[in-house]
């Protein structure tokens, strides 16, 4: 018996290429995903990973293929699962391109995102000397439906993310809400003045980039402000003590000598 779900004439190809099949026609053939997740590939040989790529693609993900990781592109693009290409690296003291993937790992556990590595089998033998964290592992080159069936259960396996409130900024254990103008670190209640809550949520909100004691002055004093810069490290001193936090040993607030200052990482 001829399956009236399954497009196989020419007629109905012709259709197809024409564009007259409705959205509820081209779902019920397997023409149209009905609901796609993204995936970020990062690879610096992205001919390594073109298989993978293609089997993503036909299993309605949407796939991005990215030579080196950048952060700012895990917010702005959202990926529901990382795939790192770890290659080793020929002639070069880094020895191998997973000893630079610190910065993914942090900023994918920080975003809750899954983390697939791929590894030769050299290196998957000794996986021991690097810090994965909670992220999987496949030795590769393998068949890419062997990748896509593990991203899928990865994915499946995913915990779900708490919505996020758009009037609320967390970092550790520092939590600010946007609308009552309030800061809480460790559910205590912290009261800082105008200038020292404009400082905190401008570093909550960096990328975690040096900022200088000129660029502070210009955010958050205006750039018709003409105090010096004493003025930044004299309001940065008092809300560290506000927070508990050291200059020595720094949790929230790192000073960078000669430079200015920066978030602490997560992880500090």
């Amino acid at each position: 018996m001829r399956d009236e779900t399954i497009i196989t004439d020419s007629a109905s190809l012709n259709r197809a290429e024409a564009g007259s099949f409705s959205e509820e026609e081209l779902l019920q053939n397997g023409m149209l995903c009905s609901i796609t997740q993204r995936v970020m590939i990062i690879s610096p040989m992205p001919e390594r990973v073109k298989s993978l790529l293609v089997a993503l693609s036909s299993e309605c993900f949407d796939v991005f293929s990215l030579h080196d990781f950048n952060k700012s592109m895990l917010q702005s693009l959202q990926p529901e699962l990382l795939v790192f290409d770890a290659i080793p690296v020929v002639n070069a003291s880094a020895g191998h391109t997973l000893q630079a993937g610190a910065e993914l790992l942090e900023s994918a556990d920080l975003h809750a995102v899954p983390v697939l590595i791929l590894l030769d089998q050299k290196s998957f033998d000794s996986r021991g000397t690097f810090a994965l964290g909670a992220a999987e592992l496949l030795v590769w080159p393998a068949k890419p439906e062997q990748a896509v069936k593990q991203i899928n259960r990865m994915l499946l396996n995913r915990p779900a993310v708490k919505a996020v409130d758009a009037d609320v900024r967390t970092f550790k254990d520092i939590t600010v809400d946007l609308k009552k103008m309030t800061v809480d670190r460790a559910g205590q209640r912290i009261e800082l003045t105008k200038t020292e809550y404009d400082l905190l949520l401008h570093f909550m909100s960096s990328d975690g980039s040096v900022l200088s004691r000129e660029s502070l002055l210009d955010t958050v004093w205006g750039l018709q402000f003409y105090g010096g810069s004493n003025l930044v490290d004299a309001h940065i001193k008092s809300l560290r003590k506000k927070l508990k936090d050291s200059a020595v040993s720094p949790k929230y607030i790192v000073t960078v000598r000669g430079a200015g200052y920066r978030i602490a990482d997560i992880r500090d």
